[in-house]
């Protein structure tokens, strides 16, 4: 099993991002380039990120130069804004290892016809749903995001969340603090349009999450999830041959795919070590922030520290 199986390269999904944005190859390396040399004149960002990032930035933010300026500065300085999200999330940390051993966080292979890329997670032991910490969750997401930002192409994802094992005690730990920071970098910025969540196999008290979550998410985002009370609608919006082994499907099981994980992460370990020294220099900034969404945020949090 190649490490490069872990997000393989659907070339539709580049001629889908293309036809969609109204873009050329051409046109939109232009734009990957211009960007690119604007990251070279900004004296406070700690790095020039390559093309392929560079361009999914773009593409996550439909194409729009601005945005994506916006996006990329915030990429770094959010770190600063939200410290507490970025400590100890390097992969080769013991919690990060243990993560590992208590749940999944499954891509799939394939994409779906809307070429988005379907995610499961899950319990991988149930036993150890005790040790499990909603901030090393996060940062798993997050990781797994660098690595996708470098190797996948971003249209869209839908979420299958497994909730099988997961128990109250965790939900204790699920603060709408948590909830809120997650979804800020999720959503605010990476951009990462969500187009599905699929929760199966759920207990009564997602009741109480969700209750949580909607106040966080546009009406939009939040009707596109779904309880699902059998596996039906689930397999109308995912064929059955994308999914697992685990789930009846005929792609790799869980268990082989996080093998997979285990490898990339260590592929990408001079990246994570970097990231861990990744802060924007403030006073070489050449212009005050402007991201009103994501200082407005700030806010809240810094509001609900002192409540």
């Amino acid at each position: 099993m190649k490490t490069s199986d872990l997000f393989p390269v659907n070339e539709n999904v580049v001629t889908e991002i293309l036809k969609l944005f109204d873009r050329t190859e051409e046109t939109l390396m232009e734009d990957v380039i211009y960007l690119k040399q604007w990251m070279e004149g900004q004296p406070h960002l700690p790095e020039i990120l390559d093309e392929h990032r560079i361009r999914n930035f773009l593409t996550l933010n439909k194409c729009s130069v601005e945005k994506t300026k916006q996006k990329i500065d915030m990429y770094y300085t959010i770190r600063s804004l939200i410290p507490d999200m970025f400590e100890d999330i390097n992969p080769k940390h013991p919690n990060m290892e243990q993560l590992l051993d208590i749940i999944y966080w499954t891509p799939l292979p394939q994409l779906t016809k809307e070429m988005y890329r379907v995610y499961i997670l899950k319990m991988r032991n149930k036993e150890l749903i005790e040790k499990l910490e909603p901030h090393d969750v996060c940062a798993h997401v997050f990781n797994m995001q660098e690595i996708r930002m470098t190797e996948d192409y971003i249209l869209g994802d839908v979420i299958i969340f497994d909730m099988d094992g997961f128990a109250m005690s965790y939900l204790i730990k699920l603060t709408p603090m948590v909830i809120a920071k997650f979804i800020t970098i999720y959503e605010k910025v990476y951009s990462l349009p969500l187009k599905g969540v699929y929760i199966i196999n759920s207990h009564p008290f997602i009741n109480t999450v969700l209750t949580i979550v909607k106040t966080l998410l546009k009406p939009k985002l939040f009707q596109r999830i779904y309880v699902c009370e059998d596996m039906k609608l689930l397999h109308e919006n995912i064929p059955r041959e994308m999914l697992p082994k685990d789930y009846g499907g005929d792609e790799k099981s869980c268990e082989e795919i996080q093998e997979l994980i285990k490898v990339k992460l260590d592929e990408y370990k001079e990246r994570f070590d970097r990231l861990d020294r990744t802060r924007v220099d403030e006073r070489l900034r050449p212009e005050k922030l402007k991201n009103d969404e994501i200082l407005g945020f700030h806010g809240k949090f810094k509001k609900l520290n002192v409540d």
